[in-house]
């Protein structure tokens, strides 16, 4: 637990030690700590329950004290996804974010807290800020994950192209899931950033300058924040679709060994074919046949049948059947 405290930029982890009615806290935990501050900030107790639990759905709550967020992100971690419930509570006095694991997203927000940016005439404006780059921090890690995906993606495509995958049906299942998991997960952001432009602006809209000024920032700093979940969709949807035509790559991989292995045979039955007829002329059971009686016969039909062989193997090896 790390509460800053943004008048006078002093970072404790004792909540003794702090007032949320007269100061305004960023306050960073994770879900076990949050009962510490809920009856202190009159969090709602649905949303609380909600930080309790991982239900891997994004959704957004105006409530007449603060605005509550809830997304998904996620990390891959040795070709596999892993997904993360992170929750923040927006207040005009505090703002508060809930993470369950202590990764390379805590360490940058951790480290945002010791950042000097803040705006002393004005520490609303200030959790705005922290708000909008916090999430910044998020989607850039999203960014960065799927970029991974991506670079496993074109390492798999070359290694079906190669045919040097092993189990390969079973890694084309997993990458899909995978992209399937991060569009899934990022289409509902695109949603609930239009609820918090639209719903949240009302949570700060009042006839007072000061709130107007707010409304304003607040509008501006989201509008960026939405061009960028844009562009993170439509990252994973490319994603999605590269990871498809894997599927399309691997089919016409095993159509072409398929092919190759129909025209070996092909090739090999045509030079089987006037060895059969010799043999099958040879095998008849009839009575006069002057080369049966030859006592070179047998060693000149073996040569003949080599013969065939050896030019057969040389006229398709030109026209590079095999």
């Amino acid at each position: 637990m790390y509460i800053l405290n943004l008048i006078t930029k002093q970072i404790t982890k004792n909540i003794d030690d702090i007032c949320f009615k007269q100061d305004y806290h960023f306050v960073l935990c994770n879900p076990w700590e949050l009962k510490f501050f809920k009856c202190a900030l009159n969090l709602n107790n649905e949303t609380y329950k909600d930080c309790l639990s991982f239900d891997d759905k994004v959704r957004v709550n105006i409530f007449d004290e603060y605005i509550f967020f809830t997304l998904t992100n996620f990390q891959m971690i040795h070709d596999n996804l892993l997904l993360e419930e992170i929750n923040i509570f927006l207040s005009e006095k505090y703002m508060l974010l809930v993470l369950r694991k202590r990764n390379e997203v805590y360490s940058q927000i951790k480290e945002l807290m010791h950042e000097n940016f803040y705006y002393k005439s004005n520490p609303t404006l200030s959790l705005f800020i922290m708000y909008s780059t916090i999430l910044r921090i998020i989607i850039s890690n999203q960014f960065d994950n799927l970029g991974m995906v991506e670079e496993r993606i074109l390492e798999l495509e070359d290694e079906i192209i190669n045919e040097v995958v092993e189990d390969v049906s079973s890694k084309i299942r997993d990458i899909r899931f995978i992209c399937r998991s991060c569009v899934k997960n990022i289409r509902p952001l695109t949603y609930i950033m239009d609820n918090l432009l639209k719903e949240g602006i009302e949570f700060f809209s009042n006839e007072d300058t000061h709130k107007s000024y707010l409304e304003k920032e607040y509008h501006k700093l989201l509008q960026g924040l939405d061009l960028s979940i844009d562009k993170l969709y439509n990252f994973a949807l490319a994603n999605r679709e590269m990871s498809d035509k894997l599927l399309d790559i691997y089919s016409s991989k095993v159509s072409e060994r398929t092919n190759n292995l129909i025209t070996k045979l092909t090739i090999f039955t045509g030079m089987a074919v006037p060895i059969s007829i010799i043999t099958g002329i040879y095998g008849m059971n009839f009575k006069y046949m002057p080369e049966l009686t030859y006592i070179y016969g047998y060693r000149i039909t073996i040569i003949i049948i080599l013969l065939i062989i050896i030019i057969s193997f040389v006229i398709f090896k030109t026209k590079k059947f095999l």
